[in-house]
């Protein structure tokens, strides 16, 4: 006993979609009235609902994911809060400072009073501190205790005064400081700390910001400049003025070679860019999300920003580098840093700047990602979307469907059911067959047994004579079954051993060759009216289905496709599986086709000759012959007159009847409308030729006319 256990799928199950369902879906579509192409584009741009419940993604609804990413992003977080973490550290650096100018000034000797003695005596109750920086009354004489001590010396200043003048100082400085977080780190790097634990600090806090600055240009600055000191700085200087150069030499015509730059600087830069223009593709990927984080900035914000970034490049001309490197990709690609996205934040969700800087970069993504779904939309192509991102923004669901979506025409390449035609697809041979196929099947299922079940039966008697061809059996073969073929199939598919296991596909049959022969053509209106409807579709379908029943049933008969309105087409078995070819307007011309198909029928020769008819209405127009009985002239020596339902249309339509009716042609006519007045003209074709007229609704139309051409054919071959 097999034991089936159901979870929902995590994106590590094998769930891929087999030919058999893409190519039985793309099949359906196909029989409901598109062509090839559009039902390509269909499938890649929805999706479809396939068998046992399977999905498949298309392009729409990924992007629509990648819309609903991006809203939620917008709805998340509050880009006005990027600079609220360094504020909290620059304000914990700036307590830090003044709290250690304050302890030192608190272990300081207090200020001599003014009221000290001439003697240089100090007042009662105060004590001189020993090795503290200070000043000392006396006689003009050093105590010796300790290097504060004063000279003695008139006008000599102590290092406890000057102490307590730099600490003003500084204090003054503190205060002066702007209060948004660009002027303070722009301002503090010019300032002397006093306390060295803080000092400490603002440069653990510069050299983590410039990482992350410079991050954002080059991706392998994590791994190689983790530390970010002066030298490096200098190093990340050199290779902007190297990349720079490359840059000057493509504006002056001079195709650059990386090879030597990328063997120097390839560190900073992620695997894969072996080109110039990769170099700046990655570049400008880069730097856009500087640009796209100041354009979705209010102006103060910007301004604090670039008050930011000034304080930390501005060591040894990076600041300049990075400037004219924006410069030079602007000249090489004008408007590519420049028109960069906006973006506008509603939400709550703070942000450090690493995260807005990330983040910019997920919101650019996304949107190149939608354009890039857009261009798979419009070319219907999925080749170029890039996946990993889909995964990456999306999720590995995500990832899936779009890989999905990319096999869609190589899995159906690979199976032999469409073939490259110019730049895009057509179907194969065996394609058109199977979809013949699956339409007849269609129209047999439909069939009951007992009113139309003859088109399976075995026949034997006068008329049939068996041959030594055989030919795999296929639905609505008579079961003319060759033993030795079928158990060799079954041998060949399984390898030796018993049993032997027979399976449906294995049933080879012997092949019966008739002694009569039938020649068909199919007429098929395609006039306004029918395509309004959407009867001209339910016809193609039948057309297929009866095109398929003849040629793998009644092979030895002749089965031709016409499509009329003002003129007439004829039509090979591929082009009912399209629309390009249709050209309605003009009216209906019953006499012409007719004429047509009783020259092809005469041609063809054939004990059993019939034209079947399908349409919705009665003629409207005719050629007239511009002289002789109009038997023979081409179309270019005929005069089309146009009539509504007049005499002449349906004299001249008639007359056509009676020769088709002379030649023991039957004209079979399937009417898709109810109308009676539209139907009494077809009821006189009917009488006159001693043909059948049927009203067929269009779900229907294909059981009457194979059914019809089953019995009819049976009838010739008993």
């Amino acid at each position: 006993m097999v034991h089936y256990v159901y979870s929902r799928w995590d994106g590590t199950q094998d769930v891929d979609l087999s030919s058999e369902q893409i190519i039985d879906e793309l099949s359906e579509q196909i029989l409901e009235g598109g062509d090839l192409s559009s039902v390509l584009r269909r499938m890649m741009r929805h999706g479809a609902d396939l068998p046992q419940g399977r999905r498949m993604m298309g392009l729409e609804e990924l992007r629509s994911r990648l819309r609903a990413a991006r809203e939620r992003n917008l709805e998340q977080y509050d880009l006005s809060s990027m600079f609220d973490d360094l504020a909290e550290r620059l304000e914990d650096i700036l307590a830090k400072e003044r709290g250690g100018i304050g302890k030192r000034l608190d272990e300081m000797a207090p200020p001599a009073s003014p009221a000290a003695s001439p003697s240089g005596d100090a007042p009662e109750g105060t004590a001189a501190q020993p090795g503290a920086p200070g000043e000392q009354s006396g006689q003009g004489q050093s105590t010796g205790q300790g290097q504060g001590q004063s000279t003695g010396e008139p006008g000599d200043t102590s290092l406890e005064d000057l102490f307590r003048r730099l600490a003003e100082k500084r204090l003054e400085q503190l205060d002066a400081l702007p209060s948004n977080v660009g002027g303070r780190i722009k301002e503090l790097r010019d300032y002397d700390f006093m306390d060295p634990e803080a000092r400490e600090q603002f440069e653990e806090l510069l050299q983590m910001l410039q990482q992350q600055v410079l991050q954002n240009y080059f991706k392998g600055l994590q791994q190689g400049l983790e530390n970010m000191t002066p030298e490096q700085l200098r190093e990340v200087s050199q290779m902007v003025t190297d990349l720079n150069k490359l840059i000057q030499q493509k504006l002056s015509g001079v195709e650059p070679d990386i090879t030597e730059f990328m063997s120097k600087w390839g560190h900073m830069f992620p695997e894969g860019i072996e080109t110039f223009d990769q170099l700046m593709e990655h570049m400008q990927q880069q730097m856009a999300q500087m640009q796209t984080l100041l354009n979705s900035m209010p102006p103060e914000m910007r301004e604090e920003l670039n008050a930011m970034m000034e304080g930390l490049l501005r060591d040894h001309r990076l600041q300049w580098d990075l400037f004219e490197l924006a410069q030079n990709m602007e000249r090489l690609n004008p408007g590519s840093m420049t028109d960069q996205n906006r973006f506008m934040f509603s939400g709550d969700d703070p942000v450090t700047l690493q995260e807005a800087l990330r983040l910019m970069g997920d919101m650019n993504s996304l949107e190149e990602l939608e354009d890039q779904l857009r261009d798979a939309i419009r070319s219907n192509d999925a080749g170029r979307v890039d996946t990993d991102e889909v995964g990456r923004l999306l999720g590995e669901e995500a990832k899936h469907y779009a890989e999905e979506l990319q096999a869609l025409t190589k899995q159906l390449e690979e199976a032999g059911f469409i073939q490259r035609k110019g730049q895009g697809w057509e179907l194969t041979p065996q394609a058109i067959r199977k979809i013949g196929e699956k339409a007849l099947k269609t129209i047999f299922s439909r069939m009951h047994e007992g009113r139309f079940g003859d088109h399976d039966r075995e026949r034997t008697g006068i008329g049939i004579e068996q041959i030594d061809e055989t030919k795999p059996w296929v639905f609505g073969d008579p079961f003319h079954l060759n033993a030795l073929k079928t158990v060799t199939n079954a041998v060949i598919r399984e390898g030796p051993g018993t049993p032997v296991h027979i399976r449906p596909e294995d049933f080879e049959i012997n092949q019966t060759h008739g002694m009569s022969q039938c020649s068909t053509v199919i007429a098929l209106d395609m006039s306004a009216s029918m395509m309004w409807s959407g009867y001209f579709q339910a016809g193609q379908r039948v057309g297929l289905a009866l095109d398929t029943l003849i040629r793998t049933k009644y092979p030895k008969d002749n089965v031709t496709v016409m499509a009329f309105s003002y003129f007439v087409l004829p039509l090979k078995s591929t082009m009912l599986l399209d629309t390009y070819w249709v050209e309605y307007g003009g009216g209906t011309n019953f006499q012409e086709v007719l004429r047509q198909a009783r020259l092809l029928l005469a041609r063809q020769g054939g004990i059993t000759k019939q034209i079947v008819l399908i349409t919705d209405g009665q003629p409207t127009t005719y050629n007239a012959p511009s002289g002789g009985d109009g038997l023979s002239e081409g179309w270019e020596e005929r005069m089309w007159r146009r009539g509504r339902g007049g005499y002449g249309v349906f004299e001249a339509t008639l007359r056509e009847v009676v020769r088709c009716t002379k030649d023991n042609i039957t004209i079979n006519t399937f009417m898709m409308a109810g109308d009676p007045g539209l139907m009494d003209f077809v009821r006189l074709m009917a009488k006159t030729n001693r043909g059948r007229a049927f009203i067929a609704d269009p779900t229907q139309l294909g059981t009457y006319v194979v059914a019809d051409y089953v019995n009819m054919r049976n009838k010739v071959i008993r």
